[in-house]
C-alpha cells in the first residue's frame, strides 16, 4: 500500500529539460522553474492506520447486553502546492506552504468485528445493535482524523520533511545552487467535528491504537485528551535519518486491535 505519491520522475524530467533550456537561454530563474513544477505535478500525502475498539452497552429491555467493537481506519491527509511560494536567500532557499489538509477517512466496515457478550441476543437484535455501531464509524474516523490533525506534531514533521527533500532534489538536478531548504508548514485551526453518541459500558473507555479518547461517567460521555506518538520518521535521530534511503512518505503504522 502506498502511502505518498510525489511524481518525482515527472519533476525531475522537468528540471533536467529546464536546466538544458537554461543554459541556451540563461534567462530563466530556477527558482520558478521549481514552483512551476511543484505546483502542476506534486501531490504529497500521509496517512496513519488506526484501529478503534471499546464495549457498548446498548439500552435493550430485558436483555442489557455487552457488545466489544473493534474496527480499523485509515486517516488520508493532502499538502496543498497549489500556492506553494519559494524563497531565496543566498544559498538558502524556504518553502512555504499552506496548512495540512485532512481528506475523508477510510473505513473499512467489512472488517468490523464484534463479540456478543449475551447469549440471550437474538440473530436479529444482535445485527440491529451491530447496525448501529457501523453507523457512527465514520463520524467517529472523522472526529479522529480531525484531532491527528490539531494534536499529532510528527504529521507536520513528515510533511515537512517529505517537501524539503524533494526540493533538493530538484534544486540539485537544476544546479541552482541550493544548499538547505527550510519549509514552513502554518499550523491547522479547526474545530473537531461532534462525537457521536457512543452507549459506553459504564466506567469504560473507547480507544483509537490503545489510547482512550473517550470515556463514559455518570452515564455522560465525554472526550479524554492524548498526545499521538510520534510517527518513526519523526521520532529518528538526524543520523539515522542521514543513513536511511530517499523518504518515501511512510507514516506511523500501528497493529490492528484483537480482544
Amino acid at each position: 500500500m502506498k502511502y505518498v505519491l510525489v511524481t518525482v520522475l515527472a519533476l525531475l524530467v522537468g528540471a533536467f529539460i529546464a536546466r538544458a533550456w537554461i543554459g541556451r537561454a540563461g534567462a530563466v530563474d530556477p527558482v520558478q522553474v521549481m514552483v512551476t513544477e511543484l505546483k502542476t505535478h506534486s501531490i504529497v500525502e500521509h496517512e496513519r492506520q488506526i484501529a478503534i475498539w471499546y464495549r457498548a452497552c446498548p439500552e435493550v429491555i430485558g436483555v442489557n447486553p455487552q457488545i466489544f467493537v473493534a474496527w480499523p481506519a485509515k486517516l488520508s491527509y493532502e499538502l496543498p502546492l497549489g500556492d506553494v511560494q519559494l524563497e531565496r536567500h543566498a544559498d538558502r532557499l524556504t518553502v512555504r506552504t499552506s496548512p495540512i489538509r485532512a481528506d475523508e477517512p477510510a473505513v473499512p466496515t467489512d472488517f468490523l468485528d464484534y463479540l456478543a457478550t449475551d447469549s440471550l441476543l437474538n440473530l436479529a437484535n444482535e445485527q440491529q445493535l451491530v447496525n448501529d455501531e457501523v453507523r457512527k464509524a465514520s463520524a467517529i474516523a472523522r472526529y479522529l482524523s480531525t484531532y491527528y490533525l490539531l494534536r499529532d506534531a510528527s504529521l507536520r514533521d513528515d510533511f515537512a520533511q517529505e517537501l524539503e527533500s524533494l526540493v533538493a532534489r530538484m534544486a540539485g538536478a537544476l544546479d541552482a545552487g541550493i544548499t538547505s531548504v527550510q519549509v514552513e508548514i502554518p499550523q491547522v485551526k479547526a474545530a473537531a467535528p461532534k462525537l457521536p453518541k457512543i452507549e459506553l459500558c459504564a466506567g469504560s473507555f473507547a480507544s483509537v491504537n490503545g489510547l482512550p479518547f473517550v470515556r463514559v461517567e455518570d452515564d455522560f460521555m465525554s472526550p479524554v485528551g492524548f498526545k499521538p506518538p510520534p510517527s518513526a520518521r519523526s521520532n529518528a535521530s538526524t543520523a539515522d535519518a542521514a543513513a536511511r534511503p530517499q523518504p518515501q512518505g511512510i507514516a506511523s503504522v500501528y497493529g490492528a486491535a484483537r480482544n
